[in-house]
């Protein structure tokens, strides 16, 4: 069988070149060269076509399409055994690339040398009846390349019968011996697998393929995903699909053909993410039809990510930090019957394990407190006063999620005393949060508060704060309104203003300030 394809290539070789494809092989300044040489009958001279070919996959359907836009006609300058040298415009010259398929512009016209008939001989009656001594003539030329191109997508009985209709127009061809035997292997040859109505046959080799990835990758290194062709067709496109570990999308990358059936593919900078990304390599067979060569979007294939071991940014920046801050609070028009005053100071070290941080601090709170029914009159407030020292945990549930827990001792005009707060941060700590967070203090009360931060503006954080507390003596509940701006004055130091507005009801209330300051290495 090969043996009779192989003399049906070489007979049929002016018409087959010219539907073989071809492609740009290489760009070197003003010259380009083909794969299309004096084997293909290509000669200088000849015009070629150039297009480009595009592929993309349908995002409803999933399917990939494949269609190819004509971008210019080029020149054969000098053809070689298998390459040709073309001169293109420089127009088209800067659009050319790599991989660009190249065309005859009349693919259908045969090259043939004029063949000189024999002296004295008469060209009379039908000469491909016998065969002449430079071969066959341009007639049996002519239908041994019309059943070639009739045979190509036929199952085997049908290619057999097509070959015998040949013999039949044809009995005393060259190749009457080695068609018979390809007649007697095509009868010979088990029935083909059904193929879809109306649709041509298709290959049952299936390609083996085979995918290389790392297991394990560092933050700072670039990620490489190969596939290669073990066996069978070589696919004509492969994809890679990833996203971040949890992220509820894929995104594509296009693997880049390189020789012998070799595919790769680079994912962006930026990709290796702790904890890890989750990937799956789509090949796409000649015939169009997709196959899954590693894993799929239901079951993608994991890498995990990790800092390298002496990252400076997690060894060293970034971890401490110092606060100072004091805020002056009132609720009753500055009458000195309902205020507080609180001064603190912490360190904060992060550790950047399940125990993200830990803080620990002092404080005091003095203040004065009245019922509310007697604010109006003019009694005498309620001295109240807390001096305390304080330790906090923030674990991190998830990069976007964390628990924040506080406990205080102190003493106060009772003895010693203590309290506890619990927070949930939503969000990033240095970024956009959401805080939630839950206060009791022995003797002054409670507190509940829900805070907003952002950092849209660089180096302006903000935060917008609702509060609700019975400070400072427990008695009745008021409602605090917080705005926090602050100022990244140098690479390790920030400054921070506050101003709030409380109520008990609509006739008291009153206005709040504060300063704070911090250091950050």
């Amino acid at each position: 069988m090969r043996l009779l394809l192989l003399l049906l290539l070489l007979l049929a070789a002016p018409a087959l070149a010219a539907t073989r494809p071809a492609y740009v092989l290489r760009i070197e300044g003003a010259d380009a060269f083909v794969d299309l040489g004096r084997a293909d009958a290509a000669e200088p001279g000849e015009r070629l076509r150039v297009y480009r070919v595009v592929e993309a996959r349908h995002p409803t359907t999933g399917k990939v399409i494949r269609d190819r836009f004509l971008l210019g006609e080029v020149e054969v300058l000098e053809a070689g055994e298998t390459l040709s040298r073309i001169a293109a415009p420089d127009e088209l010259l800067a659009r050319l690339e790599v991989g660009d398929e190249v065309e005859p512009v009349n693919p259908l016209v045969p090259r043939e040398r004029p063949t000189t008939p024999a002296p004295g001989s008469a060209q009379q009656g039908p000469v491909a009846s016998t065969p002449s001594a430079g071969g066959p003539s341009d007639a049996e030329r002519t239908a041994l390349r019309t059943a070639w191109n009739a045979v190509l997508k036929l199952p085997p009985t049908e290619r057999a019968r097509v070959w015998e209709q040949f013999l039949n127009a044809w009995p005393q061809s060259d190749l009457s011996g080695p068609i018979r035997a390809e007649i007697a292997l095509l009868r010979a040859a088990p029935p083909e697998s059904p193929t879809a109505k109306g649709g041509p046959a298709r290959s049952v080799v299936s390609p083996v393929l085979k995918v290389n990835a790392p297991f394990v990758a560092l933050t700072d290194e670039p990620i490489v995903v190969s596939l290669t062709s073990l066996a069978g067709p070589v696919p004509r496109a492969a994809m890679v699909h990833w996203r971040e570990r949890g992220s509820p999308t894929f995104r594509t990358v296009h693997m880049s053909a390189e020789p012998t059936g070799h595919f790769r593919a680079t994912l962006p900078e930026g990709a290796a993410v702790e904890p890890g990304l989750e990937y799956y390599v789509e090949a796409v067979d000649p015939q169009g039809a997709t196959l899954a060569a590693a894993g799929e979007a239901k079951k993608p294939q994991h890498i995990t990510i990790r800092r390298p071991p002496r990252d400076e940014r997690v060894e060293y920046r970034a971890r401490s930090r110092v606060r100072l801050s004091n805020e002056y609070v009132d609720f009753n028009r500055f009458k000195g019957n309902d205020h507080y005053n609180l001064f603190e100071a912490d360190f904060l070290y992060r550790v950047f394990t399940t125990v993200h941080a830990v803080r620990v601090g002092f404080g005091n709170y003095r203040g004065i407190g009245t019922p509310r029914d007697q604010l109006d009159s003019g009694l005498p407030g309620q001295p109240v006063g807390f001096t305390y020292g304080f330790g906090e945990l923030e674990l991190r549930l998830h990069p976007s999620l964390a628990l924040l827990l506080k406990g205080s001792a102190g003493v106060n005009r009772a003895g010693l005393q203590g309290g506890f707060d619990l927070g949930l941060r939503i969000g990033s700590e240095t970024g956009t949060s959401l805080l939630i967070r839950g206060a009791t203090i022995a003797n002054i009360g409670q507190r509940g508060s829900l805070a907003l931060a952002w950092d849209a503006v660089k180096g302006w954080p903000m935060s917008a704060e609702v509060a609700v507390t019975n400070e400072p003596i427990g008695e009745d509940l008021g409602v605090r309104l917080i705005y926090t701006v602050g100022r990244s004055v140098t690479p390790w130091l920030d400054l921070t203003g506050r101003v709030s507005y409380q109520l008990r009801d609509i006739n008291h209330s009153g206005l709040g300030f504060g300063l704070g300051t911090t250091f950050h290495w």
